[in-house]
């Protein structure tokens, strides 16, 4: 009787617990695909013009996806808008202002239905509002070549210099602080560079680590370099290259995408494609897998705490907070009304991070990060640039002082095909923009 009743007992309360998953709307875990593989197939299908298709698609990715990922709203708000659902792209349009974000609904051709709708006027006004310009900077420097794409930066303090990688180019250019000018630092003939994507220096050892990824952005690549990556250890001085590594091979390629290093010299990196965090520790030969983010959620940029003994990590989902010593992993917090998705470049400023946000189209972005005392939650998000003339795909940064050195303009969406960007009379000279962390 009583193991009857255990039985009995213990089917009930699993019949309770899949009726309230059902009913709070729990993510549908017989999905088998992951929903950013289902956003991307939404994004393909939107290319194509099959709108049905994207629909499919996108919703399966938002009962997959945490609530209303900007992502996925923004990809909805397409979708509907392609097949003339347009009340249900309203409705996501809406959810997606409420996060602070208006992507290029106002511009592309791609919202035009939404655009010649009677309810549009309910919408413009707040649509433009978050698209207004703030500006809290000014141009430090500019460069002389429109078809660079810069996307990484670091500085070298004995020099009084920034170093800047291109990511199309496949070099890094240094520029002289004092004098603005700059030049070729190291290129891919001398260190074998696939597309630059992280930059550190090391004035304490007299060396810079560049990352380098293939991609179909990069100058000239073959296809086995497509989905490969590097560690290399230039000499600071000169440039010369001292090593070459590659991460441990994964069916998934590598693109090895931000670097940061702690004061022993052990460096820490983001592989975006295998979803790992790798380390390398000094007078070491190889990579070292040191925690999995997931293949899925793509880590990219990264920063340390303000105790030194934890990192920051980027991905699709937001961020998620890294601890050394115990290598736990655990995602960090934040108000509904803020969206923490979309970070490119990411540093730290006295126990703040500071975000560059780019990865939606029109999502062009700078802001301050405050953490609370646990450094597990966002308690507020301060605006320091966004929506600026020069701005376009803005990308990573540097601390320097209390100023903040970031690329305004990556350019990494004016590319015509794989390696080809379009005509140099389109493009805009690269700008470096310099935010007074201090104010």
């Amino acid at each position: 009787m009583r193991r009857r009743h255990a039985t009995t007992a213990l089917l009930a309360a699993l019949a309770v617990v899949a009726t309230s998953l059902i009913a709070s709307g729990a993510r549908d875990v017989a999905e088998p695909t992951p929903w950013p593989a289902l956003y991307d197939a939404a994004v393909e299908a939107l290319a194509g013009g099959d709108g049905q298709a994207a629909v499919d698609a996108v919703e399966r990715a938002a009962r997959r996806a945490p609530p209303n990922h900007p992502y996925v709203l923004y990809a909805k708000v397409r979708a509907y808008a392609q097949t003339g659902r347009v009340g249900e792209a309203f409705s996501a349009l809406g959810l997606l202002a409420e996060k602070g974000i208006a992507a290029d609904v106002l511009v592309s051709p791609a919202f035009e239905t939404l655009r010649d709708h009677p309810r549009w006027s309910d919408w413009q006004e707040k649509l433009q509002s978050l698209v207004a310009p703030s500006e809290h900077s000014v141009v430090a420097f500019r460069l002389n070549e429109p078809d660079l794409f810069p996307t990484a930066m670091t500085y070298d303090r004995g020099s009084r210099r920034f170093l800047i990688g291109s990511l199309h180019k496949r070099k890094v250019v240094a520029v002289d602080e004092v004098t603005g000018r700059a030049a070729d630092y190291a290129t891919f003939r001398d260190a074998g560079f696939l597309g630059v994507r992280g930059l550190e220096a090391d004035n304490l050892r007299g060396a810079v680590y560049v990352l380098t990824a293939g991609g179909p952005e990069v100058l000239g690549l073959t296809a086995a370099e497509t989905e490969q990556s590097f560690l290399h250890r230039l000499q600071l001085s000169s440039g010369r290259q001292v090593s070459k590594t590659s991460p441990p091979v994964v069916a998934a390629g590598h693109l090895l995408d931000d670097v940061v290093q702690a004061p022993d010299g052990t460096l820490y990196m983001t592989d975006t494609r295998a979803g790992m965090l790798y380390r390398w520790r000094p007078g070491t030969l190889a990579i070292e897998p040191f925690v999995t983010i997931g293949v899925d959620l793509r880590p990219s940029g990264l920063a340390w705490s303000d105790d030194g003994r934890a990192l920051y990590v980027a991905h699709l989902e937001g961020l998620s907070r890294v601890r050394i010593a115990s290598r736990d992993v655990t995602p960090v917090g934040h108000p509904a009304a803020l969206t923490l998705v979309g970070i490119d470049g990411l540093a730290a400023h006295k126990g703040d991070l500071i975000a560059v946000q780019n990865g939606l189209p029109g999502l062009s972005r700078v802001v301050r990060l405050r953490l609370a005392q646990d450094g597990l939650n966002v308690r507020a998000l301060d605006l320091l640039d966004a929506n600026l003339p020069d701005h376009d795909m803005p990308a990573s940064g540097v601390v320097v002082g209390d100023g903040f050195y970031y690329i305004a303009n990556s350019q990494q969406r004016r590319f015509t095909a794989p390696g080809i960007p379009g005509p140099v009379d389109t493009l805009q000279k690269p700008v470096i923009r310099r935010v007074n962390l201090a104010r």
